[in-house]
Parts: C-alpha cells; sequence; structure tokens
C-alpha cells in the first residue's frame, strides 16, 4: 500500500513494535533492522513517513549518527524522530536530543505515551503555550470599571 502513511521503525525490539502497531492502528509500521547513516545515503531510504523510531543500540555512536542521518535527509526536518532508549542507560537522551531527536521515551513504552509524544511533536515547540490567554478575565465583571465614560 503506496499511499498509506507510515510509520518507520529502526532497530525496535518487538514488544515496542506491538505498542507502535496498537498505538496508530491507521498507519503501517514498517520494522527495519541494522540501518546505519551510511545505508541511508547508499542504499536505504525510508521515504514518506509520519514518524520515525530508532531503537537505541549498544554502540552510542551508530545511534546518533543514524538519528544525525535521519535529520539531514532532505524533506525530513518535520518528521518527528523518537528514540527508545534502554532502562539504565537514561544518559543517552541528552546526545540523542542534541543529535536530532524530538523526543526519547524510556523503554517500555505504552502505546498511549507514542501517542502522546506524536501529538506534542506535531504541535511544535510553542514557548509558553501553556501561559497563552492567562491575562484575560476568566469571567465577565460587571461592576469593573475600564476607565473612561459610557
Amino acid at each position: 500500500m503506496p499511499g498509506r502513511p507510515k510509520v518507520i521503525a529502526l532497530d525496535v525490539d518487538p514488544t515496542s513494535l506491538g505498542s507502535l502497531r496498537q498505538a496508530f492502528p491507521g498507519l503501517q509500521v514498517e520494522a527495519v533492522h541494522a540501518a546505519t547513516r551510511e545505508s541511508l545515503a547508499r542504499d536505504w531510504n525510508p521515504g514518506e513517513a509520519r514518524l520515525l523510531v530508532v531503537g537505541a543500540r549498544t554502540d552510542v555512536t551508530q545511534t546518533l549518527g543514524l538519528c544525525r542521518g535521519l535529520r539531514s535527509q532532505a524533506g525530513r526536518a518535520q518528521t518527528p524522530l523518537l528514540v527508545l532508549v534502554q532502562p539504565g542507560r537514561e544518559s543517552l537522551v541528552r546526545a540523542a536530543l542534541e543529535a536530532g531527536a524530538d523526543s526519547c521515551l524510556v523503554l517500555p513504552v505504552h502505546a498511549q505515551e507514542l501517542v502522546t509524544m506524536l501529538s506534542r511533536a506535531l504541535a511544535g515547540n510553542r514557548p509558553g503555550r501553556h501561559t497563552l490567554g492567562l491575562d484575560q478575565p476568566q469571567s465577565d465583571d460587571e461592576w469593573r470599571d475600564d476607565g473612561g465614560e459610557a
């Protein structure tokens, strides 16, 4: 189905693949194993994708290189990139975010976490969005004097 939107999962464990399929039933989840930054340029291109998910590898430099490679592909700047990190390797989170990941989740991941992460990534980074409109009164105050004559 070439027209169906998809999620590309690179080196993701079977449990997380199940969570991805549960979280996004309307999307095709394509699992790819052993992709590297070099293979992106040479013989593999994820094409149109709604979400890219990278499973953190034992070799941190390969994971970070893959993130940088995916982020630097033409037309890929706006595609959300998620890195799944093994428990106990939380120190990788900062490096993954600096390498271009939009978000990181520590395994095991639940389907709802994936949905929430994607919606946040698609909403974009809007600093202060949680405080927008706080200076407005919560209800009309008929006794409030706005100045001037009526």
